[in-house]
């Protein structure tokens, strides 16, 4: 009886351990975004990294009651170079006063320069994925010039520029031209399947930032190889059935128009004939608004309004024919997502091809692909005519 009560006590103490790795708070370096570029001056065969993390500065943004005003920035961008990521994040331990940590990191930055250069996204990633600080939700987007420059760039409203970016990037349902953010997790799987997949990308101006289309990168390589604008974003969108809002405008015989997206919805039906050429047709349905109108017409003619739709299903049949195109011819790959299609719907016709999808063959490039659009106006706001 004594042996056993002296076991149970024992047990019990091992719960009563506590927190064996317990940090306080005051002492964690909370980095809340990285920015990766190539460093300006290289030397040898190995590439230069510089590493940049923002990490909080906890008494620089204030308290309600102080109103903001607190004159302390609420950050502190630091950047080292180096040809191994986490040695710079040592060296950081050894600058800045708390060691970076990463647990609460939103943001991840990489210049298109880097990106493009062979291996250097791969292995820049690889430690911040293997890190068991990091979250699979932490977001990875591309700039086209120095990406430290984006954790620089102050928002009258977010005193992070990390969660400034972070936000803004989170609009897909205002605006077409966004994709879905790309997480690491996400990242990590196009990586592993060898998926070719799309990264936001963001152009620094005056100041200022802004999403602006996106960068392609090949899923064998995980290499930049060329990027997309936003309005060929809201084409793939289209294709894809991604598309949460947005608009799109269009020319009438009385001017230009914009038609508000309010529901999108794409039906993609593909097959390898028997002489192996692949064959997609995707049928796209939108409904919307008339959100602005340049002409002093009135719109309460149903014949007008069949006319709308008919020139809104053509404007949305050419832009989305048109990234197909580019797709295929000038950029050879598909990032449309069709390859995992063919191999959830298709799979004995997928384990046929898959060796020559984008390659050898050349399969998605021969494709035969066909978009038919049909656009529906439902409104067009609180009134058919605002001017005579």
């Amino acid at each position: 009886m004594n042996k056993a009560y002296l076991f149970l006590l024992g047990c019990f103490c091992l719960l009563l351990a506590g927190c064996w790795d317990e940090v306080n708070i005051e002492e964690r370096g909370f980095v809340i975004g990285v920015a990766l570029d190539l460093a300006e001056e290289q030397s040898g065969d190995k590439p230069i990294i510089t590493m940049t993390d923002q990490f909080v500065v906890p008494s620089g943004l204030g308290t309600p009651s102080e109103g903001g005003n607190n004159a302390e920035t609420p950050y502190n961008n630091l950047s080292i170079s180096g040809q191994s990521l986490f040695k710079i994040t040592r060296e950081m331990a050894l600058i800045q006063g708390n060691p970076p940590f990463y647990e609460h990191l939103k943001l991840i930055v990489v210049s298109e320069e880097l990106a493009r250069e062979p291996e250097m996204f791969a292995n820049s990633m690889d430690l911040l994925i293997r890190d068991p600080e990091m979250r699979r939700e932490t977001k990875v987007i591309v700039s086209d010039q120095k990406a430290k420059e984006l954790l620089e760039i102050e928002s009258q409203i977010e005193p992070l520029p990390a969660m400034h970016i972070d936000r803004v990037n989170e609009n897909m349902d205002k605006s077409g031209a966004l994709i879905e953010p790309l997480r690491i997790g996400n990242l990590n799987e196009y990586m592993l399947e060898k998926n070719n997949y799309l990264i936001p990308r963001v152009v620094p101006s005056d100041g200022k930032m802004m999403f602006n289309g996106a960068g392609v990168f090949d899923g064998k390589t995980n290499q930049l190889v060329d990027v997309i604008s936003g309005l060929e974003i809201v084409a793939v969108n289209l294709i894809t059935g991604d598309l949460k809002g947005g608009y799109i405008e269009f020319e009438s015989n009385d001017g230009e128009m914009v038609y508000e997206i309010k529901r999108a919805k794409s039906n993609i039906e593909m097959n390898i004939d028997e002489t192996g050429k692949l064959n997609i047709d995707i049928e796209i349905d939108t409904e919307g608004n008339i959100a602005e109108v340049f002409s002093d017409n009135s719109l309460l003619s149903k014949e007008y309004f069949n006319e709308l739709d008919k020139l809104i299903s053509e404007r949305m049949e050419k832009i989305t024919s048109n990234i197909i195109k580019k797709a295929q011819e000038d950029i050879g790959m598909d990032f449309f997502g069709f390859r995992e299609m063919m191999e959830e719907r298709h799979y004995k016709e997928w384990l046929k091809a898959k060796d020559n999808w984008d390659e050898g063959e050349n399969i998605f490039q021969n494709a035969s692909i066909n978009v038919t659009v049909d656009a529906t106006v439902r409104a067009t706001g609180t009134m058919d005519q605002t001017r005579d």
